[in-house]
């Protein structure tokens, strides 16, 4: 699972077998290359298996026997958007803790935080106050309808809103951080210290320029 400069990430997300960099010494507040390894191997990779099976079941699936109550239908769909979120979560994540200390935002995120949060730092405590009460994930999203910014928990993978792209995703279901920090607190605070806001803002831009090509109204 090698390193590259917009964050931990592996490269293919084929498993741990292509390892070709080390997470500089920097990360030595907790982020370590260990832990981050354990956490891809133990949950992601494991999930990323269980997709293609459960998309081989569902092939073979009886729709005949579709039913509100229970099927085999509606539960292999309910495990496959649980494992597809987990994926996808969780490589957002990874990607966005930087290697050392964190990156600054851009011009362009700082001016949307303002609008909508008042301040960085007004933003920073809310999100903060998200990750304490929150169950599985917190992220700082971008809603293509409305073209703002919005703090988002979720107490389990299958949950989220519709037309929104994650900007900034931190796991905080106890696997995260419970071998390496003395609470969830440290943890997010620590989080907070290594925000690789370069990859946060390309997510931004990204947002941005799907929020104008299909949401936003001719001449806005």
């Amino acid at each position: 699972m090698p390193v590259s400069n917009s964050g931990y990430n592996n490269s293919n997300d084929r498993g741990l077998s292509n390892m070709e960099k080390e997470i500089p010494q920097e990360i030595h507040c907790g982020f370590s290359k260990e832990l981050l390894d354990e956490h891809y191997a133990h949950y992601p990779a494991v999930h990323q298996n269980k997709i293609k099976e459960i998309e081989a079941r569902l092939l073979k699936a009886d729709t005949a026997m579709a039913n509100t109550t229970y099927c085999p239908l509606r539960s292999l769909k309910i495990e496959h958007t649980q494992a597809l979120n987990s994926v996808k979560l969780h490589k957002y994540f990874f990607e966005n803790i930087t290697q050392g200390a964190a990156t600054q935002p851009s011009l362009e995120m700082l001016g949307l935080m303002e609008r909508i949060f008042g301040s960085l730092q007004e933003w920073e405590k809310k999100f903060f106050a998200l990750a304490m009460c929150a169950r599985g994930w917190v992220m700082l999203g971008f809603d293509l309808e409305e073209g703002r910014l919005r703090n988002y928990f979720s107490d389990s993978h299958a949950e989220g809103v519709w037309s929104v792209l994650p900007l900034l995703v931190l796991d905080v279901y106890e696997h995260a951080y419970y071998t390496a920090f003395p609470s969830r607190s440290d943890y997010v605070k620590e989080f907070l210290k290594h925000v690789n806001w370069a990859v946060v803002s390309k997510r931004l831009n990204t947002a941005i320029n799907m929020y104008k090509v299909k949401f936003c109204p001719q001449g806005e």
